[in-house]
């Protein structure tokens, strides 16, 4: 080993005996000797490009608009209880039961949102004992019938409400109390009560409704008691359909008019008409007339069209003329489309129907057939010997024309 090379490895065993026993003495390290200097690495940082933040960017939201709103409405007629009427509900054990008058129409009346009947006769009770023409009184099981049926709108407004004065009004509505989910029209307990204007809703569609009679056969309504039954007169109708307007997206008037056993309308079905149509009611169905009568569509001065069933006739009666057991089931179905906010009927039928008298059950028109005419009890009637499917064809084209299709058997118009 060179004597360079030698005295570097003994300076170096040197030193590395200072610094073990030197215990981090720093005066005992020879000064001009110093301890290696090691840099920190300081590593770059880092980042989470989670942490950055940014504007975020401005969400549009578009409103959405949802889809058309439908309603579908299904009316009968006149249930006008004369003594066969009643006394086919009696059962063996002395109770009553009327769920026959309605087994097959079940179908249609499930369709529809909206079902209506027109209660003819006062529904007074068996404490004002049961009577038929000309001053009736009914048994209430023939309103529990109804409600078991599924109908939910009552019109009570004809021209037999006092047939057995107050008492009898006041059990009726005293009847329909008892049923919460159920809207009996036309008769009222207060002044408060007639002034408000009952309606449907269904997601936003409100559909009003309003019941009015021509009169009440002469029999005063009480003076202390004005406001027991709806009456068709001009200044009230006015007002009610200008509030009904301003609540409701559709207004609906269901009036009892017209002449008993006339296929069209009379100047009191004219000149009413005209004033509903004026004041922008959107559908009319009457009854009263005890027979069909025609329908029409009727456009005012701004445009706007109304549809008017004039008459639906009988839904069930003991009447004895064979026009008096066909009758009508209205059907109309009424649209609100959001995004115009516009209310409108998208199509109405009629469904032509047959008093089966004897059973006093009813059928549509298309499920009826001769042999069933055959069995109906107006057969033996004087001059109804002739009642068969032909006649009933015959005379729905006369009353409804050619909107009456005689291979559906109904009238069916698609307007949207």
């Amino acid at each position: 080993m060179s004597k360079k090379k030698n005295k570097l490895l003994k300076e170096a065993l040197l030193l590395s005996s200072i610094i073990l026993t030197s215990c981090g003495n720093e005066n005992t390290i020879n000064a001009e000797i110093q301890a290696p200097v090691f840099e920190k690495v300081i590593e770059a940082p880092t980042f989470d490009n989670n942490s950055i933040k940014e504007e975020p960017e401005e969400i549009v939201i578009e409103p959405v608009i949802p889809e058309n709103e439908h309603v579908d409405l299904v009316m009968i007629g006149d249930v006008l209880v004369h003594k066969p009427v009643y006394t086919s509900g009696i059962k063996e054990d002395g109770t009553y039961n009327y769920d026959h008058f309605f087994t097959n129409i079940q179908e249609d009346l499930d369709e529809a949102e909206i079902k209506i009947v027109n209660q003819e006769t006062i529904l007074g009770g068996n404490e004002l004992g049961f009577s038929s023409y000309p001053c009736f009184n009914s048994p209430q099981e023939i309103g529990v019938a109804e409600a078991n049926a599924g109908f939910n709108y009552i019109l009570q407004a004809t021209n037999h409400a006092m047939d057995k004065n107050f008492k009898a009004i006041n059990n009726t509505i005293n009847f329909w109390n008892n049923y919460p989910n159920i809207t009996m029209l036309g008769l009222n307990s207060s002044e408060e009560d007639q002034e408000v204007i009952h309606t449907y809703t269904q997601n936003g569609l409100t559909i009003a409704l309003l019941n009015y009679t021509y009169g009440t056969n002469g029999i005063p309504l009480p003076s202390d008691k004005p406001y027991l039954v709806n009456l068709l007169d001009e200044e009230k109708v006015t007002k009610d359909i200008l509030k009904a307007k301003e609540i409701a997206d559709f207004v609906v008037v269901l009036p009892h008019w017209g002449t008993e056993y006339r296929y069209t309308p009379d100047s009191l079905q004219e000149k009413y008409t005209k004033l509903f149509s004026d004041l922008g009611v959107d559908l009319v169905i009457g009854t009263h007339p005890h027979v069909l009568e025609n329908i029409e569509t009727v456009t005012n001065d701004e445009g706007h069209e109304m549809l008017v069933y004039y008459s639906l006739g009988n839904y069930v009666s003991g009447q004895t003329e064979k026009d008096r057991v066909v009758g009508g089931m209205a059907k109309v179905s009424i649209e609100k489309d959001y995004e115009t906010n516009e209310t409108f009927i998208t199509e109405y039928e009629l469904d032509p129907i047959v008093t089966q008298q004897g059973e006093y059950t009813v059928y549509k028109l298309e499920d009826y057939n001769d042999n069933l005419a055959e069995q109906n009890r107006i057969r033996r009637q004087s001059g109804c010997s002739n009642f068969n499917m032909d006649y009933i064809n015959n005379l729905c084209t006369e009353i409804l024309g050619e909107d009456f299709n005689q291979e559906t058997e109904k009238v069916k118009v698609k307007l949207k």
